[in-house]
């Protein structure tokens, strides 16, 4: 069973008919949200899953912004830490993934779209100067998919992530070399950084072969080309 209709549900669709698993993609994925409306739906929505599904493997998806040490968005961060917590205590048989930033099909709410729309349509913008960490809908889907088969994992949070960050600034100037556009920005300087441990699935994603030098580029190509 998929639970949502956005982004991560359609990119588990194959999960739609699964009786022995919850797919809970309806949280809030909007990592700039500040909305207790939003939070609360969602939060109304995991209780009412979490305790008529009892005896199913129950997958939450957590945010791996709570690794961000740039400036952030306490409150996202404070709800879905809370979110996770809510299935550890009513659930028996878990896995809990934080994602880093995840690209796909009509994204309207993150970065990347926000970059590749101001070049297209010439207009300035303010540039932070961070890392990212991009990873593809259909390489989670693989990921999470694997873990799920091997069922090596059971009731534990994992990171599921790019290897590699990406500075916004490499990500304007492949934007700009896919668009044949120059960006009009304003260079502004933070201090942080951003690091995500996934030692706990290297073994995988070796084996699954998904990353290169040229990942995100390939999945600007794929979703923002056109």
């Amino acid at each position: 069973m998929v639970i949502g209709n956005g982004l991560l549900a359609k990119g588990f669709k194959r999960y739609a008919d699964n009786d022995e698993i919850i797919i809970f993609a309806s949280g809030v994925s909007n990592s700039s949200s500040i909305s207790k409306s939003d939070f609360s739906r969602e939060e109304v929505l995991l209780k009412k899953y979490l305790k008529s599904e009892k005896n199913k493997l129950f997958i939450y998806f957590g945010t791996c912004s709570i690794y961000d040490k740039y400036p952030i968005n306490p409150l996202y961060i404070e709800h879905k830490l809370r979110m996770e917590e809510l299935v550890k205590a009513e659930h028996v048989h878990y896995l809990i993934f934080r994602l880093s930033q995840v690209l796909g099909q009509n994204n309207k709410s993150q970065l990347v779209r926000f970059l590749v729309d101001r070049i297209k349509d010439n207009k300035k913008f303010d540039l932070y100067d961070i890392e990212r960490n991009l990873i593809d809908i259909d390489d989670v889907e693989k990921i999470i998919t694997y873990i799920i088969v091997d069922k090596k994992f059971s009731n534990v949070s994992l990171n599921i992530a790019n290897p590699f960050n990406v500075k916004v600034t490499e990500l304007v100037r492949l934007i700009e070399k896919m668009t044949n556009l120059k960006a009009s920005y304003d260079l502004i300087q933070k201090v942080g950084d951003l690091s995500i441990n996934i030692e706990d699935i290297k073994p995988l994603i070796k084996e699954l072969g998904i990353f290169s030098e040229d990942y995100v580029e390939r999945c600007l190509m794929k979703y923002y080309a056109s």
